[in-house]
């Protein structure tokens, strides 16, 4: 079919979207869409999707529109899809997203947006337009983030797992008989959900609520968390009345937050956890106050039996696109986020937040050396960092701090992995990194995690152990050396995504 705007039919669901743009009308106007899957992103195109200049976030299909209504035309939103496959790493610099939407009183019914990145799509009227998932590892792959007011939803689904964004950022929206597939950080933060289905595939479906915060009406939640359940990540007001939680854990506890603010409304009524009454006490309890990071002072200069506390950007990083601000603290004393809460001592304040320690006789030769580092990432599950765009951290030792020469392990996050990290030994010479040893995934980078590093003559070996567990990394050094320093460097993103260095031993 080709697309006959005289006769108003479309060949494309975008082509009909770029029709309404170009011819604004004050009232409102349907799209009828006939059963298909519909590629607002070419998934057969290998070309990486990267943000437009002066954004983070590269979309699929940017479109502004008012009094616009998607209908489609089957009562079962499975029959009509919207569709994207992409996320961030995994076929997009960024967290990929299939629609920016800018305008007013914006209406969809019968459709289901789908990003099929980390989900199969399974077409069931034509099997020859299933597909399968990208990766098994969960990004950030999301669907539609709005600018905007008075949005509707009606059956329909909205299917990805992390950051689902199903139309955020508007200021008033309802879902009516919808259904969500999410993971962390993925609701719209100020809708109202009525008669709507879920199914929560990690413990934290909203990074925060705004304003007069969310609200589920008569919904169905099955959650396939483990221990505890929490609505926010960051506390916001959340209310829900007549809901039914389940759960295959018998002694699932469902919170509002980690750390409920009183300040934030959080309301529960006539809902219940599997079959049994559930009542989630509203917050009373004052947190505590909450106290900002204690900026640790630049030291730039090399100097021997000090530290050096500075922000560096490594060869390895050039293609990302961050620069480290010298003029500023890179570290602080702090309480950690998320994974890190509860969790006290030196903590990234930028990324690329490095410390060296040089010792007081530098040039003395030394043949053996030990360090023992205590940490607690903030990424709880085990991925240790925001996303897989360079992001690590090296713990090293028998190092030069002048020429950055030296030996270490390096735990990185890769597009591999959701929950895991990739770890190996390296390398240092002149600030090129080379790696020594197998890569290994590793599952230990979480709060708890003791790293030991052991040089002796010609060999190195680490030692890696958090909550019982132990993992074994060993190489040789091809350049022996006598250095005796230190060296930690973060390429990570901050916040939620810092790791908290709790202790370092050097021996």
């Amino acid at each position: 079919m080709k697309t006959k705007e005289k006769a108003f039919t479309f060949a494309h669901v975008k082509d009909a979207l770029r029709y309404v743009e170009s011819t604004p009308s004050e009232t409102l106007r349907n799209i009828y869409i006939e059963p298909s899957v519909y590629w607002i992103d070419n998934p057969d195109d290998d070309a990486v999707r990267i943000p437009e200049e002066g954004s983070a976030v590269p979309f699929g299909m940017k479109v502004k529109m008012s009094n616009v209504k998607l209908v489609g035309l089957s009562e079962n939103p499975q029959d009509i899809i919207l569709a994207s496959n992409r996320g961030q790493t995994q076929g997009a610099e960024g967290n990929f997203t299939m629609f920016y939407v800018e305008g007013d009183n914006v209406q969809a019914e019968n459709i289901t947006f789908g990003n099929y990145c980390n989900v199969d799509l399974v077409y069931q009227r034509d099997n020859t337009l299933s597909r399968t998932k990208r990766k098994d590892a969960i990004v950030q792959a999301q669907l539609a983030i709005c600018k905007g007011d008075n949005y509707k939803m009606r059956n329909c689904h909205f299917i990805s797992r992390l950051n689902l964004c199903p139309f955020v950022g508007v200021e008033n929206i309802q879902f009516d008989d919808c259904y969500f597939e999410c993971t962390d950080d993925a609701l719209a933060g100020t809708a109202i959900y009525n008669h709507c289905r879920f199914t929560f595939f990690s413990s934290k479906p909203f990074y925060t609520t705004h304003g007069k915060g969310a609200r589920f009406i008569d919904c169905d939640i099955h959650t396939k968390t483990r221990g505890t359940q929490y609505l926010t990540k960051v506390s916001g007001p959340v209310s829900m009345e007549r809901c039914r939680w389940t759960s295959e854990d018998p002694n699932l506890k469902i919170e509002w937050a980690k750390r409920a603010d009183p300040k934030n409304v959080c309301l529960m009524s006539a809902c219940t956890l599997n079959g049994k009454a559930l009542d989630v006490p509203t917050p009373t309890e004052p947190l505590p106050v909450d106290l900002p990071a204690f900026e640790v002072k630049v030291q730039k200069e090399i100097i021997p039996g000090r530290w050096t506390l500075d922000c560096y950007k490594p060869f390895d990083t050039e293609k990302y696109g961050w620069e480290p601000d010298k003029s500023r603290s890179s570290w602080g004393y702090a309480e950690g986020i998320d994974g890190g809460e509860g969790s006290w001592g030196l903590v990234q304040l930028q990324r690329g937040a490095r410390m060296m320690y040089t010792p007081k006789d530098e040039f003395a030769p030394v043949t053996k050396q030990e360090c023992i580092v205590t940490l607690d990432p903030c990424k709880a599950p085990g991925q240790g960092f925001g996303s897989a765009t360079g992001q690590y951290l090296d713990i090293c030792i028998k190092f030069d701090t002048r020429s950055l020469t030296g030996y270490g392990i390096r735990f990185i996050r890769v597009p591999d992995y959701d929950h895991a990290v990739e770890a190996y030994l390296v390398e240092y010479s002149d600030g090129n990194v080379f790696r020594l040893s197998q890569r290994q995934r590793c599952d230990l980078f979480k709060p708890g995690c003791e790293v030991t590093l052991k040089a002796d003559g010609g060999n190195l070996k680490a030692t890696v152990k958090q909550g019982g567990a132990e993992q074994l990394f060993e190489a040789q050094m091809p350049n022996p050396n006598t250095f005796a320093g230190f060296h930690l460097q973060h390429t990570g993103s901050v916040g939620a995504s810092a790791t908290v260095i709790k202790s370092i031993k050097l021996k």
